[in-house]
């Protein structure tokens, strides 16, 4: 009996000697090796289980590696904000990287070799799509403001509402910052996918682009058709023609010929067709998650469109016309952002940016740096699972 409280109280000495990690940032543990440290020190002071430990070691001959560890070595433990596991990096040599990912109930190992054309410290979770992108997320353990960030940069792209299907998953690639470093949406159906990598400017902000550069977010038309004047300007006090009182307009009249062709300020699903009460014959159009447009007293609408249209910018949706409470032909527009409406003439859109050819090549460097990791991860899924 002696024998074994002495034993207990040997492994509960050796628990509190763990090293502490060097630091943490956005749930990620940096630890360096000390003499008697081991892993399942690590992983106890994180509140993670044996039975975690065991399923790891036995999930890939290389990671039994890790029953070892070498003084003054590095060893990254990321965690979910619901502290649940999901990444592991360990320094094997000044070369050699193991990394293991937990994607669902099986882990993904990765040796990264360090030269320049392979990432170390980046990790990946895998939100696949069976109910809706924010509960598949957070049940992946993604935080409710990297679910936002990633609805606001595809949205432009993707209707979170009607386009995704079960199947469809989201990669996000992760480092040291607080916003992911790239962000892939693929659909298996359509055999399509949407990529977003993050660049930082000269300034500190953070912007997503395509592989090639480019932005995701369309840019606006400054105006929705060829007009002849401006017939009655965004104001809070508008003489009503025809109520004969004195009320908001929160929208810019265009005066224009009877069936003058009215265009898609930018690129968008259509979310309404049909009669609207005084607006008479409507469309509006959802941009992004941010912007929505309404196009008003119409004469008719473009062929083949309907509710959950996709449309590009400059794109014929309907024709002017005097439907509804209107005095003549003329198209009631309004832009609306964040659920309230803005002033069209003044109004600051999001112009459609692109990296600087000088900051171009850099860029293009980091994104192939990430798919190079991407593809790693994808051939230990293939070949290291069956170890």
């Amino acid at each position: 009996m002696g024998k074994f409280y002495i034993s207990i109280l040997l492994i509960l000495m050796s628990f509190s000697m763990a090293s502490a990690p060097a630091y943490t940032d956005n749930n990620t543990y940096h630890f360096t090796v000390k003499r008697g440290d081991s892993l399942s020190q690590y992983f106890s002071k994180l509140g993670l289980s044996n039975r975690l430990l065991a399923n790891l070691l036995f999930a890939n001959k290389n990671n039994k590696k890790l029953n070892q560890l070498n003084i003054g070595h590095k060893l990254t433990i990321r965690l979910h904000n619901n502290r649940r596991f999901k990444s592991l990096t360990y320094q094997l040599n000044r070369k050699t990287n193991l990394n293991i990912v937990l994607n669902g109930n099986y882990f993904s190992t990765i040796l990264n070799r360090q030269s320049k054309q392979t990432p170390s410290d980046l990790s990946i979770t895998v939100v696949s799509i069976n109910h809706s992108f924010g509960a598949d997320a957070q049940k992946a353990g993604i935080g409710f403001s990297t679910i936002s960030l990633v609805v606001k940069e595809l949205s432009w792209q993707l209707n979170f509402n009607t386009d995704l299907k079960k199947g469809d998953r989201f990669i996000i690639v992760n480092g040291f910052g607080e916003k992911p470093v790239a962000i892939i949406y693929q659909s298996i159906i359509k055999n399509k996918s949407i990529e977003a990598f993050a660049y930082k400017n000269k300034h500190g902000h953070i912007n997503y682009f395509n592989r090639f550069g480019h932005s995701l977010n369309s840019s606006f038309l400054r105006a929705p058709l060829k007009y002849k004047r401006i017939s009655s300007k965004f104001q809070l006090r508008r003489y009503h023609p025809i109520l004969k009182t004195w009320r908001p307009h929160r929208a810019v009249d265009y005066a224009a010929n009877y069936g003058t062709p009215v265009y898609s300020t930018a690129n968008g699903v259509i979310t309404t067709k049909g009669r609207k009460g005084a607006l008479g014959k409507v469309i509006i159009i959802q941009h992004s998650f941010d912007y929505t447009t309404v196009y008003a007293h119409l004469s008719r609408y473009a062929n083949n469109l309907y509710k959950g249209r996709k449309v590009k910018k400059g794109q014929i949706i309907g024709y002017v016309g005097s439907t509804g409470r209107s005095t003549g032909p003329h198209l009631h527009y309004e832009l609306h952002y964040k659920g309230k409406r803005r002033n069209p003439l003044t109004h600051k859109l999001p112009a459609q940016k692109n990296i600087s050819c000088a900051n171009l090549q850099n860029f293009k460097t980091r994104v192939n740096k990430v798919l190079s990791n991407l593809e790693l991860d994808y051939q230990s899924k293939h070949a290291n699972w069956a170890d």
